[in-house]
């Protein structure tokens, strides 16, 4: 229609007609307008129609789908098989959190009938997270949202029945002190009363992680002795007070924690800045699993390798341990310790807070452990580099994974250190974060270091690469070195992962894209600085935030 228009050639432009063209055009349009109202009302007359088919189908189908909903596989499920279904949506690296958004809570919103067999399952309420929900600045809100989570608390451990518990509780540290509400006298701190909500339940506890103020947790465990936990086989003790120092009478004496004697309890975790043996009195003997730890600044001076070791030597049926070890500066130990086996144990985890040295001249040399399986030890050099860690990785032969930090060695013996691997070794993590405060030293990790791996393809079985805080590799070595490991043909390595903190060189990602294509996972990223800002709105009230103005630079051009 358009092609029979004497005005063809001017529509779709800025062309302005004269004033005879506007009544041509007007004449044009006349029997054009009335075929496109004629074909409107055809147009509605058809929707109409095709309406009225669609509520009809609408209808059929809602029938069609609500008989066939009575006969769905799903409700012919017996009801013991829900049952297991239900129990395993719950999490398994963690205990439930009292929210709607994650089971168990969220299986009974579903229909009337899952909702039931949700509350006759007692196994969905045998894992529970409370977090006490005060906060720095006490209020009538908080108090009622405090309310809600002890009644919660305890309709949940109620529809646990009679199974075994297991509850972790997170304290804010304000739950230190009392609170002064207006024109109030003080009310009893959340974590107290959370704490005596769960107090009643104590027969049937199983693992149990309470991070509270340390005086409220005297208070309660106080309160408990064996008896009160025939069930107990683990438990984690921590406190949330950053003002509390060593020297504080709370930390000299921590207090009476008779429920430690529990004849099941292997599992024993607690803060390093207040352990002390003789303070909490647990059969050592019995223990599978020892973790003394917490932030660098919160390891009791105490806890020397010397003192580590006497602790370790009690506990002979260890299958896993995370310490952490606070050597003094100048601290040297001329301890003649005998060697302690250790036969079970297959994770350790040493965390050094200064000097790193005797814990790998004396405690280390001092511990056989033919069954590890993964070992990390990290901490900084402070005054003057440790030895080696050949020797202890050569009495190693199960090794698959180790984490280590780079700058508490020289090279030379980070070198000596790797070379030593067992053929085992699968996972190797490498961190290179400095430490501002410790003397200044070259780098361990370089070029060099990577290539004394390269030789002979030494540690044969590598799988997993991972580089953190990287600065003085550089790209062309990281390319040389993953280059010659997939060149072997005895090479297994799948992923490597390298964090760069600097600037790419060169990208070696588009050299590497045949390893990628053959199945090599690689996640290289470096730091990306902002671009300088040249912005025209300046000093403007109504300019743009620089976030629109200027968008972020683009994700790094692989993950895993």
């Amino acid at each position: 229609m358009t092609a029979n228009s004497p005005f063809s050639a001017y529509l779709g432009t800025n062309y302005c007609p004269k004033d005879e063209e506007i009544l041509e055009i007007k004449s044009i349009l006349v029997e054009s307008t009335r075929r496109l109202k004629i074909l409107d009302e055809e147009v509605a007359d058809l929707q109409k129609a095709i309406d009225k088919l669609k509520e009809e189908r609408d209808s059929v189908e809602s029938f069609v789908d609500a008989h066939k909903a009575l006969i769905s596989p799903a409700r012919q499920l017996p009801f013991d098989l829900i049952q297991e279904i239900f129990v395993a949506c719950l999490p398994t690296h963690r205990n439930c959190v009292m929210s709607a958004s994650e089971a168990p809570v969220l299986l009974g919103r579903i229909c009337s009938l899952w909702r039931a067999i949700s509350l006759s399952t007692p196994r969905l309420w045998s894992k529970i997270h409370v977090v006490d929900p005060l906060n720095w600045v006490p209020s009538p809100l908080v108090q009622r949202k405090l309310a809600q989570r002890l009644e919660t608390t305890k309709m949940w451990l109620e529809r646990s029945g009679q199974c075994p518990l297991s509850i972790s509780l997170e304290c804010s540290a304000d739950s230190n002190s009392q609170i002064h509400l207006p024109s109030e006298q003080p009310t009893i701190p959340g974590a107290v009363q959370i704490l005596q909500a769960l107090v009643p339940f104590s027969r049937r506890w199983r693992h149990i992680y309470f991070s509270a103020p340390l005086w409220i947790l005297q208070q309660t465990m106080s309160q408990l002795h064996e008896a009160d936990v025939p069930l107990l086989e683990s438990i984690a003790i921590y406190h949330n007070d950053f003002h509390t120092y060593f020297d504080d009478p709370a930390i000299q004496s921590p207090g009476p924690f008779e429920i430690l004697r529990g004849a099941r309890i292997s599992s024993f975790s607690v803060a390093g800045n207040i352990f002390a043996p003789t303070r909490f009195p647990v059969r050592w003997q019995q223990l599978t699993s020892l973790t003394i730890d917490g932030p660098p600044w919160n390891v009791r001076p105490e806890l020397n390798s010397e003192a580590i070791l006497r602790i370790i030597a009690g506990c002979l049926e260890l299958r896993f341990c995370r310490l952490g070890i606070n050597d003094g500066e100048n601290t040297e130990i001329h301890s003649q310790h005998p060697i302690i086996e250790l036969p079970f144990l297959h994770t350790l985890e040493l965390h050094c807070v200064q000097n790193m040295g005797p814990t790998i001249s004396f405690l280390l040399e001092r511990i056989s452990s033919p069954k590890l399986c993964s070992f990390t030890i990290r901490g900084y050099m402070e005054t003057h580099y440790p030895g080696s860690l050949a020797p202890f990785f050569a009495r190693s032969g199960s090794l698959e994974t180790l984490e280590i930090d780079s700058m508490a060695f020289s090279k030379a013996s980070l070198i000596e250190s790797l070379l030593a691997l067992p053929p085992t070794i699968r996972r190797l993590g490498i961190h290179n974060l400095s430490n501002r405060w410790a003397m200044s030293a070259p780098p361990s990790l370089a070029d060099e270091t990577l290539e004394a791996l390269i030789p002979e393809l030494q540690i044969p079985g590598l799988q997993d690469l991972f580089i953190s805080h990287c600065t003085n590799i550089t790209d062309e070595a990281l390319l040389r070195f993953i280059t010659a490991r997939m060149s072997d043909p005895h090479s297994i390595l799948l992923r490597i992962e390298v964090q760069f903190d600097r600037a790419m060189e060169v990208d070696i990602l588009p050299t590497l894209a045949p390893f990628i294509d053959s199945g090599l996972k690689i996640s290289i990223t470096h730091l990306v600085f902002a671009p300088p800002r040249f912005s025209p709105w300046q000093g403007l009230s109504d300019a743009p935030s620089s976030a629109d103005y200027y968008p972020p630079p683009p994700p790094p051009p692989m993950s895993w």
